[in-house]
């Protein structure tokens, strides 16, 4: 699928979400639903897993597996703005691309999980600490197309 699909398909999970909050009354970003729009809108996804604030689930687009990241919107205009937070320059050679977002969507390179040496987590901590980013773990980390990028981290 295209990225341009993709977003427009985003941007209706965006207005499905609103809906459901504006007719129930809700301020609380409703997990229970998502699973089941995604899985319409996007049938060829896989979940891939949820945290605190994200559920995540695998999408395909041409040449890659990209994941969406689905989530309250303050934490998706966070994701994005640590991603900007990096100089363009190396932005992409320690973050795993986000290629854009809406109001509760991301669509990002994801990668494969993997170990990580404590090594190659200072070695990015070094990198980007510098620039307000926070939270890298191995489990914010997966190697993707063939080096560990961050895939989450928090600013300062």
């Amino acid at each position: 699928m295209r990225h341009a699909t993709l977003k427009k398909r985003a941007e209706l999970v965006d207005l499905i979400i609103d809906q459901y909050k504006h007719v129930r009354a809700q301020k609380n970003f409703p997990k229970k639903i998502v699973a089941g729009v995604v899985s319409l809108l996007f049938p060829d996804s896989n979940f891939e897993g949820r945290g605190a604030f994200k559920e995540v689930h695998a999408v395909h687009s041409r040449a890659r597996t990209l994941v969406l990241k689905l989530s309250n919107k303050k934490s998706t205009k966070r994701d994005w703005k640590v991603y900007r937070r990096l100089p363009p320059g190396i932005r992409n050679r320690y973050f795993a691309k986000i290629y854009w977002h809406t109001k509760y969507c991301a669509l990002q390179k994801y990668g494969k999980q993997t170990h990580v040496s404590e090594q190659e987590l200072d070695k990015l901590r070094k990198r980007v600490g510098k620039y307000g980013l926070r939270d890298i773990r191995a489990d914010n980390v997966r190697k993707v197309e063939g080096h560990f990028k961050i895939v989450d981290a928090n600013p300062s």
